[in-house]
């Protein structure tokens, strides 16, 4: 049997522990120690960790910063309120667009009040109620301005297409037609009119004039001295200085010129307008004179047609007009009976000679296709349907129609962009964005 170890009623003594272990278990120290902190190294300790924390919270704002200044100056500005045919209108040329009109808008209006206009007389009046609608409601002139970026590109397509380019002669010519500046009237300043040559005097045969009667002269009564008004005075009029507009040389008004167009540009860029935008303002307007040109040809001259039309709001009235006439009723008598025309209604449907560009789209059409006393209808056009007859039809050139033609040229451009708009309907979109990045003042 083996021997069990012996034991003692008396517990075993545990070893102590030092006391350096026991004060490090108890996070007391003493200097000298290697692990002992001292307050002050607990201080900067906690210090250290404030410093890293305010870093750290300023990296984050300055990343937030960045990432919102990224977003205002590179995400939003390429951001597409617009298309066209595949090209793109960005927040960047809206906004440019917008700043550009709206100080046109105030320039316009400033200048009207230097010049002594009441603007709240001019608010009951067209363009002017609009001008200052635009400037106070900035939507109001956000959405013309999207619209007329999309005409815009609209009408640069159509004259790439048309192989139609701005050159530096073309702008030079808008600006100076913008400022009143005619470059051929300036450059006859001073210069002596040429003598008009005197007519050559042909002898012609001798022709007995036929006598004609010559009136007796009416004796003219004598009025009696009862009959003659008491003398008046003549009242005294002192005579007033007559002011004499000096005549400003050739020079004088080229320097002018000149100074209006800087004060022009001076103004655009104190409201934060770049002279390249001004720049691109007027090749744009250059651009739209050659389209113009193009559409109506000078040498071609004008058609004037002597018209008479009946007007009706649906379709079969038209229809049952046109056969009353065919059956040989009279159209004078049938316009003042129906035509919704009432103005050329009470005429018998007469509207007389007068340029075909001055009517809608299809009725012009209509006249220009038309053979001379033949009844045409019905013709669709946004008043309703039109039964008309030409009456004669004649091209027409030179002096007389300068500022006809004119005049035509801003019609038929005019009907182009519509015409561009519905051809091109499916292919362009405006979003609804453009209102969140309207320039707010």
């Amino acid at each position: 049997m083996s021997k069990r170890t012996q034991t003692t009623g008396v517990p075993k003594r545990r070893r102590r522990r030092s006391v350096a272990a026991d004060d490090r278990g108890s996070g007391a120290g003493r200097q000298g120690d290697p692990e002992y902190t001292s307050r002050a190294e607990q201080e900067a300790r906690l210090q250290r960790l404030a410093v890293r924390v305010v870093i750290g919270v300023v990296a984050v704002l300055i990343i937030v910063v960045g990432a919102a200044f990224a977003v205002e100056q590179f995400f939003i500005p390429n951001q597409v309120v617009a298309t066209v045919n595949g090209q793109d209108i960005t927040v960047r040329q809206f906004r440019d667009e917008y700043n550009l009109e709206h100080t046109r808008l105030l320039l316009q209006l400033n200048q009207l009040q230097t010049a002594g206009f009441d603007l709240q007389q001019l608010s009951q009046q067209e363009p002017y109620s609009t001008w200052l609608s635009e400037v106070n409601v900035p939507d109001q002139l956000g959405l013309r301005v999207i619209n007329d970026m999309v005409d815009d590109l609209l009408v640069a397509q159509e004259a790439s297409r048309r192989d139609i380019q701005v050159n530096d002669d073309a702008v030079k010519m808008e600006i100076e037609a913008y400022f009143g500046f005619d470059p051929t009237e300036v450059a006859l300043i001073g210069v002596a009119p040429t003598a008009t040559a005197e007519p050559t005097i042909t002898p012609t045969p001798f022709v007995s004039p036929t006598p004609t009667s010559i009136p007796t002269e009416t004796p003219t009564p004598t009025p009696s001295d009862a009959d003659e008004p008491a003398e008046e005075t003549e009242p005294t009029v002192t005579p007033q200085p007559t002011v004499v507009e000096p005549t400003l040389s050739a020079v004088e008004v080229r320097e002018n010129f000149e100074e209006r167009q800087d004060d022009y540009r001076n103004y655009f860029s104190i409201n934060d307008v770049t002279g390249d935008k001004l720049d691109a303002f007027f090749e744009r307007l250059a651009l739209e004179a050659m389209l113009a040109d193009a559409l109506v040809n000078d040498e071609d001259g004008l058609l004037y047609a002597d018209v008479r039309h009946i007007l009706l709001a649906e379709e079969e009235d038209a229809l049952a007009a046109l056969e009353a006439l065919r059956n040989g009723e009279s159209f004078a008598d049938l316009a003042r009976a129906v035509s919704t025309d009432t103005g050329s209604g009470f005429g018998g449907g007469e509207l007389g000679e007068a340029f075909v560009g001055n009517y809608v789209r299809e009725f012009r059409e209509a006249i220009e296709t038309a053979e001379v006393g033949v009844l045409v209808g019905p013709v669709e056009s946004e008043f309703g349907y039109h039964i008309l007859q030409v009456r004669s039809k004649e091209w027409r050139t030179g002096d007389d129609i300068a500022a006809q033609l004119e005049r035509a040229k801003l019609v038929e451009f005019d009907q182009l962009v519509e015409s561009l708009r519905e051809q091109h309907n499916d292919s362009l979109e405006i979003f609804d964005n453009w209102l969140n990045y309207i320039p707010r003042r």
